[in-house]
């Protein structure tokens, strides 16, 4: 919990940021995941796509790296999707 000084201070520097860098105040107020290719999509689709083609020709043919990999992709994918990379705009955070 910060003391109200402490709370004014850090308000009297976001409003100075602002003021002096709005580039900066507005980069530096994003909150949200990563940007850029890591949020699309199709990037998500894609690996999932992959991973069950790698596990299912691995299960085919019998080779194991193959599966393997194909359970790893498996778990990047899931973690694309439960961490919520979507394709929503990151949301700008004030101090409250």
């Amino acid at each position: 919990m910060l003391s109200h000084y402490e709370r004014r201070r850090l308000e009297q520097i976001q409003e100075w940021f602002e003021r002096d860098d709005p580039h900066l105040a507005r980069a530096l107020g994003q909150v949200g995941g990563p940007g850029g290719w890591a949020r699309s999509r199709t990037l998500r689709y894609t690996i999932d796509a992959l991973a069950v083609f790698l596990v299912v020709l691995g299960a085919a043919t019998l080779n194991f790296g193959l599966i393997f990999f194909g359970a790893v992709c498996l778990a990047a994918a899931a973690c694309l999707h439960v961490t919520r990379w979507n394709d929503t705009p990151p949301r700008h955070r004030r101090l409250e």
